[in-house]
């Protein structure tokens, strides 16, 4: 570390009042010398400044080389080294970043802290249609005028993409994503799914025509096994042991049909002018009694309801989230036990809440009790078994009115599932006929 110029900064000065001090005594001025000395030393260093500042601004004239002025123009000059060198290496990251994200096949925005373009890569310019002369410092929104985009935006909620079809081509679908960086500004990522997308859909359709061919041989196939059932019973037949088990698996591929429908018709994107009021008191009302008349075994099933809640919402999709959740309920809770169905307000909007005394569910299932077929462990599986879609029905159900699903459980002490919806789909109706 250099040494500090102050102290002979200050011994000058102190020799040079000292000396004018002794001659202002010989000439019996004191004060008048001492008063002209520092006069000259203060228009010193005002010219000392003033070459320092002129240099500065300017860049001509030469800077004062020695005392303090000179060690502040050495200081200035190693922070400016410092700083060419810092500026070098920031342009060679920008570089490396610009060469690296122009490279990737996925779109590229980088957007400051209003949602400005500051630059984009090659893909971002082909996916998005971005003008590289005319669409930097472009409010990202005033480009990519798409409801769903916009909401995205609004929302505040980035940590999922969302998928949308790109407005200047047709077919041609995105995943967009933004994520925030640095000193809140925003990298929009752009992905082509198409083909994805197109899968998917095959995928769906795949499905949907399945299970719709094989809902007419099922039933046929069903009703003779009934018919073949009836007689072997009435008969003391032996056959009617295995055209029990026939029937009964006839009926649960049945019931994994429907479901397969039913999530088919859950994938489509649900339109608002579906939605209606609701009556969900009544709904619960219903299912608690089919729940009871159905049950197996003796077990106890609690309805607190709030009769002035309804909700807009589509009916068939509410019927199967209640259904199913109250329907798993009942299968996984011994005899004697209580299934309790709760109908609230809460902070978040409405609550579906269905819990239960069964085995509960071990931690590390939660996470995928959703996942379409997951089936849990043998110690909680019923000997008839399920077929892994009641979840994922709800789910989707609950996603297509913009709801969620939490799962809590306990093993050995029971579950409780509940369907969270918004307030905005929340409806009172003595308020909204009044």
């Amino acid at each position: 570390m250099p040494a500090s110029p102050w102290p002979g900064i200050l011994l000058r000065l102190a020799l040079l009042l000292v000396a004018a001090s002794l001659f202002g005594l010989l000439i019996d001025r004191p004060a008048l010398v001492l008063a002209g000395a520092l006069a000259g030393y203060s228009a010193f260093q005002l010219i000392q400044l003033h070459r320092l500042e002129r240099h500065l601004r300017t860049g001509a004239g030469t800077p004062p080389a020695g005392g303090i002025w000179g060690e502040i123009v050495r200081r200035y000059r190693r922070v400016q080294r410092r700083s060419r060198k810092r500026k070098r290496r920031l342009s060679a990251l920008i570089r490396e970043f610009q060469q690296s994200t122009a490279a990737m096949p996925d779109g590229t925005v980088v957007l400051s802290r209003e949602l400005r373009i500051i630059w984009f890569n090659a893909a971002a310019e082909r996916l998005l249609a971005l003008r590289p002369a005319a669409d930097i410092g472009q409010h990202l929104l005033h480009l990519l005028r798409v409801p769903a985009v916009i909401d995205y935006v609004q929302a505040g909620d980035y940590e999922a993409a969302i998928t949308v079809e790109a407005p200047h081509r047709n077919g041609l679908m995105l995943s967009l994503q933004l994520v925030p960086y640095g000193q809140d500004q925003r990298l929009l990522i752009a992905r082509d799914v198409t083909e994805l997308h197109r899968l998917d859909r095959v995928r769906r359709d795949f499905v949907a025509n399945a299970s719709h061919e094989l809902r007419t041989p099922l039933t046929v196939f069903g009703g003779y096994l009934e018919g073949l059932l009836a007689d072997a019973t009435e008969r003391d037949d032996p056959l009617r042991g295995p055209l029990q088990a026939m029937h009964e698996q006839s009926a649960r591929m049945a019931t994994l049909v429907d479901q397969l429908l039913t999530l088919s018709r859950l994938d489509e994107q649900a339109d608002p002018g579906q939605f209606e009021p609701v009556d969900v008191p009544a709904l619960l009302r219903r299912l608690q009694a089919q729940a009871e008349r159905l049950a197996d075994h003796p077990l106890q099933i609690v309805l607190e309801v709030d009769d002035a809640l309804w909700l807009r919402g589509i009916a068939s999709d509410l019927h199967s989230v209640a259904a199913n959740l109250i329907n798993n309920a009942v299968k996984y809770t011994a005899a004697d036990g209580c299934v309790r169905i709760v109908w609230q307000r809460v902070p978040e909007g409405a609550e579906l809440a269905v819990s239960d005394t069964g085995p509960g569910i071990a931690p590390e299932h939660l996470p995928r009790l959703t996942e379409r077929f997951y089936r849990v462990d043998a110690g909680r599986a019923r000997p008839e078994g399920g077929t892994g879609l009641g979840l994922a029905i709800v789910k989707h159900a609950l996603q297509r009115h913009h709801g969620e699903l939490r799962i809590e459980s306990t093993p050995g002490k029971g579950s409780r599932f509940s369907a969270i919806f918004p307030p905005a789909g929340l409806r009172v109706p003595a308020l909204d006929d009044a």
